[in-house]
């Protein structure tokens, strides 16, 4: 069912020397910008040549405090079939599951936590997402 890691969900403190060091330093490609309703930057998600993504997410110190911890960190796997993965997770009795919902960019998405209490997103890739074109960069608001 799982096809492998989706992409990782990192924090930043300095989203524009982030973006520099990925892109400039990494070869990624900045492939899909993600704004909250409210209109301020949230997301922006790179591509690497072996088309490796990774989610990088504008600091948000009120909500997560980025002392010497970065929140909002995750692993995101993707399936072809999201609604028999939820039901594995659930027959297993893995913690934290939720239901499946309509990402912001148009994919399934649910969540469940490791043994470890790590966050897990997994994703069922729509035909239109944007994570599998190669440009140009969208912008979701």
């Amino acid at each position: 069912m799982i096809r492998g890691l989706a992409h990782t969900g990192l924090s930043t403190r300095d989203m524009e020397a982030s973006l520099d060091f990925y892109t400039r330093l990494f070869e990624g490609k900045i492939i899909m910008k993600i704004e909250e309703p409210k209109g301020t930057p949230w997301i922006e998600m790179l591509r690497f040549p072996d088309g490796s993504l990774l989610e990088l997410f504008y600091p948000r110190p009120e909500q997560f405090p980025l002392s010497d911890k970065l929140g909002r960190n995750h692993l995101a796997f993707r399936t072809d079939d999201i609604a028999a993965m939820h039901g594995l997770l659930l027959e297993n009795g893995i913690q934290g599951v939720t239901d499946i919902k309509v990402a912001r960019d148009g994919n399934l998405q649910m969540w469940c936590t490791d043994p470890n209490g790590y966050r897990i997103e997994i994703m069922e890739y729509g035909p239109d997402a944007p994570q599998l074109k190669d440009g140009p960069c969208v912008t979701l608001y």
